[in-house]
């Protein structure tokens, strides 16, 4: 993939907010439009921008400043708040970003006087917000340019070498204590130490202090998945418990310290399972993360069809890069925000985030985090639905264009 300019990234993700502004102010401030590029101003309580392809025809759109090349689309004072109608409103604004070069939205003068999660979820998706201290003494292009900038640093080989030779340092100056010397033939180190091991390693208990906004339910899923490879029942949670002298009605504060047996409840897959259960769980910058969901091709009477995994984990949660690769974006109804990363022939693909902190084409590197887990879409509470794949030119889904066609995220472990 060709690597893209500042420019470029620039035209393409320009969603920014104003807070505090009038209207009457923006003339001088927002950057002039060069060519047939144009801009497009937003007052965002407008109920147009909730209903899917509005804005088919650009056209329609009002000019705000023939000078500047600014068009807007101006307040709706009788907007009433629907949140079936949020996706809605984030397809539009995908939509008008491939139409116009730079897109402003008015915000409220103060950032915690509006309740409104729709408006909250417009600012959330903002590549920045700007105030009138930021543009005292620069422009809103050049402030654009430094943002993307900032979350976008080369990954060059001398940038690397910079930012790691200290590590290098560090391994040189330790090395010489890591190299083992060859030890004595004595009875105490060469004797069979087998039975031994095979006695402790299957004991343990699992010590866990309970933190502020943590439940035994969560503590128990989490248990049953890592040391099960299980989806918890409810029947399951209560079971668990009760082996420990606890219940879902137990009285416990933030600073408890939890002792709790390991479940054992039976899964003749366990094993096989294991990796890729810690893997997909292991996504997740949330050490009681857990899976809600596998992944079931076929519909049945009982079971619906589920085309991913899902990973349960607190909101705000950073999700973190499987490989280094490519960033894809999407928006739809249903997945919500969405961040694909891809590289080569795979790709796995991240639904329901809450934020993303990645550009469409963008490079990412293994280990860094690439959203945040939220509930946008179609869900019934925070978690990320994760779907992998083979990319194909003929796959029968894609995501911003890239093509691939599903696959059991347990079996792309394993063949990965």
């Amino acid at each position: 993939m060709k690597k893209a300019t500042l420019e470029t990234i620039l035209d393409r993700a320009c969603f920014f907010g104003l807070r505090g502004f009038e209207r009457s102010d923006l003339a001088q401030i927002l950057p002039e439009m060069q060519g047939d590029k144009k801009g497009l101003l937003i007052e965002p309580l407008n109920k147009a921008l909730f209903e899917q392809n509005a804005f088919g025809d650009i056209n329609a759109i009002p000019n705000f400043s023939e000078k500047n090349g600014w068009q807007i689309i101006s307040n709706d004072q009788n907007f009433e708040s629907n949140g079936e109608k949020i996706i809605n409103c984030y397809a539009n604004i995908s939509a008008l970003k491939r139409k116009f070069a730079r897109i402003a939205v008015l915000l409220p003068k103060d950032k915690n006087a509006s309740t409104d999660k729709i408006l909250t979820g417009i600012e959330n998706s903002c590549l920045a917000v700007f105030s009138k201290n930021d543009l005292q003494e620069a422009k809103i292009d050049d402030l654009l340019k430094l943002k993307i900038a900032q979350i976008n640093i080369p990954k060059t080989p001398l940038f690397l070498a910079a930012k790691y030779a200290w590590i290098f340092t560090l391994l040189l100056c330790i090395l010489p204590f890591l190299i083992a010397s060859q030890p004595d033939e004595r009875v105490s180190n060469l004797r069979s130490i087998t039975s031994e091991v095979q006695k402790y390693s299957e004991k343990g208990d699992i010590v866990h202090i309970l933190k502020e906004g943590e439940s035994l339910t969560q503590i128990a899923r989490f248990a049953i998945g890592k040391y099960n490879s299980l989806v918890s029942t409810e029947a399951m949670i209560k079971e668990y418990l009760q082996d420990n002298e606890l219940s879902l009605d137990s009285k416990l504060t933030a600073g408890d310290t939890l002792r709790l047996k390991l479940p054992t409840f039976n899964n003749p897959q366990h094993k096989t399972m294991q990796g890729a259960w810690n893997f997909f769980t292991g996504l997740l910058n949330d050490s009681l993360a857990y899976i809600t969901e596998l992944y079931n091709p076929t519909q049945t009477a009982t079971i619906r069809r589920h085309d991913g995994i899902d990973v349960a984990g607190r909101k705000g949660t950073r999700i973190l890069a499987p490989f280094s690769g490519t960033a894809w974006t999407m928006e739809d109804e249903r997945g919500g925000l969405m961040i694909a990363i891809a590289r080569e022939n795979d790709l796995l693909v991240f639904m329901h985030c809450e934020q993303r902190f990645y550009l469409n084409g963008q490079s990412v590197m293994e280990g860094d985090p690439i959203a945040s887990v939220g509930s946008s879409g179609h869900t019934t509470g925070p978690h990320v639905h994760v779907a992998a794949g083979k990319i194909s030119k003929n796959g029968e889904r894609n995501i911003s264009g890239l093509r691939y066609n599903a696959l059991n995220p347990f079996i792309w472990f394993k063949e990965m």
